[in-house]
C-alpha cells in the first residue's frame, strides 16, 4: 500500500544538520523519513522549544519499500559479528501502519516502554492505542506492548474533474456513486484488494475489516457492477492519468491528492459518505543490538515524539506535511482555525466516526480477501 511522496525541502535541511560524528550522544538524534514527509519550517520550531542545543540528523529514503528495505539492512547490521561496522541506524523511523506488522513479525523495531509517560500521550484519541497496540505476531491486542506513536493519518478519498461532471448535472458524494452507470470504464481505483473492498464494505455500512467480504451479499453484487466500471487498477500513476483528462474519476489517499487541488483548480475532492478508509504514519524505534535495545528515551526523544500532536501544532502539520494532526482524530470534534478548514478535505464528523484504520488480519481472512479480489479482477 505504498503512498506517493512529493519531494520538499527535506534536503536542505539534512544538508546543513549532518555532522560528521556518527557515535550516539545526548544532543544527537538521526531520523529515518520519507523525503517530503517532514516540513522544514516545523522542524525549525522543534528544535526552538529545546533548552539545550540539539542535532537533529535526518535520512530520506525515497519510498516506504525503500525504508524498510534500510530497517532490515540495519537489522542484519546490529546481527552481524562486527555491528560497530555497519552504517548507524535511526534512532527513529517512519513507518506506515501498514508496515507494522512484518516489521513486528521481523523484528526490524522494539516494543516502546512507558509510553504513557511521554507528555500528551494519555491526551490521544483512543484509536491511536487500539492500531499501535500489538501482539508478537503484529495483530491487534489490547494486551500487547505499544510498536510507535502517531505523526499523522491519511484518508482515502475520490478526486474527479468538475469539467465532466458539470455536464453530467451532478457530482459525486458516496462510495456507490462509483456504481452508476455514467461511470462505466472510466473510474481508477487502488491496485489493492483491502482498499477496493474496503471502500465497497463501507459503502454499505459494513466495517473494511471484516473477516470475510464475501458474506455479504450486496458487496458481492456491487462488486460485480464495480468490475464494468473500472477503467485502471492504480496506485503509481492514477494522478497523471486524472491530469491528462485519460479518466474523470480516481480514488486514493488524501496525502497524495491534497498537494494537487491548488495547482489543477478543475479538480474537485471529496470525502465520500457513509465514511472512509484510513492509513497513519507513526515512529517506531528499529531494533538495534541488545545493548541498544533497553537504552531509555532521551528528554529530546519524547520531546520529538510528542511535538506531534500537541494543540498549537495540529493546523502547521496538517497544512505542511500532505497528512493530518492525530489530534484530530478525537470523538469531539476538534475547533480549528479558518486556515485549516480552507485548504483540507477532511471527513465531516459524523463521517470520521464511520471511519476506520484499515487494519491487519488473520491469515484465513487475507485469504477471503485474495479470493474475492481474484474474482474481481478474473476477467481482465
Amino acid at each position: 500500500m505504498d503512498r506517493r511522496r512529493l519531494l520538499m525541502g527535506l534536503m536542505a535541511v539534512m544538508a546543513t544538520s549532518m555532522t560528521a560524528c556518527q557515535g550516539r550522544s545526548d544532543n544527537t538524534l538521526l531520523v529515518a523519513a520519507i523525503a517530503g514527509a517532514l516540513s522544514p519550517q516545523m522542524l525549525r520550531d522543534l528544535q526552538s522549544r529545546q533548552s539545550a542545543d540539539i542535532v537533529l540528523r535526518l535520512k530520506a529514503q525515497e519510498s516506504l519499500v525503500a525504508l524498510f528495505q534500510q530497517l532490515q539492512a540495519w537489522q542484519a547490521a546490529a546481527q552481524s559479528a562486527t555491528p560497530e561496522a555497519g552504517p548507524r541506524r535511526a534512532d527513529w523511523a517512519l513507518l506506515s501502519d501498514y508496515w507494522l506488522l512484518p516489521a513486528i513479525q521481523q523484528e526490524l523495531i522494539s516494543p516502546l516502554d512507558n509510553v504513557d509517560a511521554i507528555a500528551g500521550w494519555e491526551s490521544l484519541p483512543d484509536s491511536w492505542a487500539r492500531l499501535l497496540q500489538r501482539s508478537q505476531d503484529g495483530l491487534l491486542s489490547a494486551t500487547g506492548p505499544t510498536w510507535g506513536t502517531p505523526y499523522r493519518w491519511h484518508h482515502l478519498m475520490m478526486v474527479y474533474d468538475r469539467r465532466f461532471f458539470n455536464s453530467l448535472g451532478w457530482e459525486p458524494t458516496t462510495w456507490s456513486d462509483l456504481l452508476r452507470a455514467e461511470l462505466q470504464e472510466r473510474i481508477i481505483l487502488p491496485d489493492h484488494p483491502r482498499l477496493v473492498l474496503g471502500l465497497m464494505l463501507k459503502a454499505f455500512n459494513h466495517s473494511v475489516n471484516d473477516p470475510d467480504p464475501a458474506s455479504h451479499a450486496d458487496v458481492v453484487s456491487a462488486l460485480e457492477t464495480l468490475r464494468t466500471q473500472v477503467k485502471a487498477y492504480d496506485t503509481t500513476t492514477y494522478l497523471q492519468s486524472l491530469v491528462i483528462g485519460d479518466a474523470p474519476v480516481a480514488v486514493g489517499w488524501s496525502g497524495d491528492i491534497q498537494p494537487l487541488l491548488s495547482r489543477y483548480r478543475y479538480l474537485q475532492a471529496v470525502a465520500p459518505e457513509p465514511g472512509t478508509l484510513l492509513s497513519a504514519d507513526v515512529w517506531t524505534r528499529p531494533k538495534g543490538t541488545a545493548a541498544t535495545a533497553t537504552m531509555p528515551m532521551s528528554d529530546f526523544e519524547q520531546a520529538w515524539l510528542s511535538y506531534w500532536w500537541q494543540p498549537d501544532v495540529v493546523t502547521p502539520l496538517s497544512l505542511l506535511t500532505q497528512g493530518l494532526s492525530p489530534l484530530l482524530l478525537a470523538d469531539q470534534p476538534l475547533d480549528f482555525d479558518f486556515e485549516l478548514a480552507a485548504n483540507t478535505v477532511m471527513p465531516a464528523p459524523a463521517q470520521l466516526q464511520n471511519s476506520e484504520f484499515v487494519e491487519p488480519l488473520a491469515d484465513a481472512a487475507i485469504a477471503n480477501y485474495n479470493q474475492l479480489w481474484q474474482q474481481l479482477r478474473g476477467r481482465e
